[in-house]
């Protein structure tokens, strides 16, 4: 009768077990292996640029796992020998306004990797060599002409600190180039010939108000390699 009892009592309770336990399957779990794809379309090679100026980094890149901060962008200035970082982590939006650094460089590239939720990755970088140059100052202003003595003529105009529009980025001239004629050649700039550089904002031409009854100036900032590039220039006359 014991045993009877005690053997009615365990399959009660592994019947209780039996009604009580279950199984549940874990989601399947999905291993990527794939490298993303990656395409960096500017720049990419042969462009010139200012320094100071912003331009777009613009690529296309495409994966199923990847994450809110997957790109990374470098820039080089000696054709990839060694990159500085522009961003270390971004969201895949296909673009980045970059603000070029104020160094000139004619072998420049940039770097970028696109990377997923498993380690996956992909590497890209410009093609061929981009130039970042110097900018071109902005056009002198206010020029004004003083005749002294009945004899010279001394010129003075505003000092530069900017560069061209649309970029007017701060700059300080290496110097500034007074050019002259006896006829204002409004669209033949390259008529008027070069009287003189000044590394102010003023310079004398000696003699001109006693031999010339006209004189036409211009004036143009320089900056490094930009001195003998196109002519900005600010005209006026006695």
């Amino acid at each position: 009768m014991k045993k009877a009892v005690i053997f009615t009592l365990l399959m009660s309770i592994l019947t209780l077990c039996s009604g009580l336990s279950s199984h549940n399957d874990s989601p399947d779990y999905v291993m990527d292996t794939v490298d993303p794809l990656l395409e960096l379309s500017s720049p990419n090679g042969g462009e010139s640029y200012y320094s100071g100026e912003t331009v777009n980094i613009l690529w296309a890149a495409t994966d199923t796992n990847l994450g809110p901060e997957s790109i990374e962008l470098w820039y080089s200035l000696n054709s990839g020998a060694d990159y500085a970082s522009i961003t270390e982590a971004m969201a895949n939006t296909g673009s980045y306004a970059w603000e070029l650094p104020a160094i000139q460089s004619l072998a420049a590239k940039v770097q970028i990797q696109v990377s997923d939720l498993f380690g996956n990755s992909a590497l890209a970088h410009s093609l061929e060599p981009f130039s970042i140059i110097c900018a071109i100052p902005a056009i002198p202003e206010g020029l004004s002409l003083q005749i002294l003595n009945g004899v010279d003529i001394l010129l003075s105009w505003d000092e530069v600190t900017q560069t061209i529009p649309p970029y007017n980025s701060p700059i300080t001239p290496d110097g500034y180039i007074i050019f002259c004629n006896q006829t204002p050649y409004e669209d033949a700039e390259h008529l008027f010939y070069s009287l003189g550089e000044s590394p102010g904002t003023s310079y004398t031409h000696i003699g001109a108000a006693a031999s010339n009854e006209k004189m036409f100036y211009r004036v143009r900032a320089y900056k490094n390699d930009t001195r003998h590039s196109k002519a900005i220039l600010k005209g006026a006359k006695p």
